[in-house]
């Protein structure tokens, strides 16, 4: 048993790692899609222009993703840690 809970223990930090990997590169994506719009405003020389406004969904997404999905695979890992 103690054998199964190290590695348990071992596959949990290593999701946790993942976790905060995959966080590390949506900010990042994130930012430089913020760049990228701020880029298109000033090349089209306006706000509501069809690419800025893909780019902005996208970034709505990830948001989402960041706040409801990644919350809740935190919530699990935490919930699978007190086991």
């Amino acid at each position: 048993i103690g054998m199964k809970k190290k590695q348990i223990r071992k596959r949990l930090r290593h999701m946790e790692d993942c976790m905060e990997e995959m966080e590390r590169k949506m900010r990042c994506l994130d930012s430089t899609l913020f760049f990228v719009s701020l880029g298109m405003e000033y090349f089209y020389g306006q706000k509501d222009h069809y690419e800025i406004g893909i780019v902005g969904t996208v970034r709505e997404c990830i948001a989402k993703l960041r706040t409801d999905d990644i919350a809740k695979l935190h919530k699990t890992l935490d919930e699978l840690r007190e086991v």
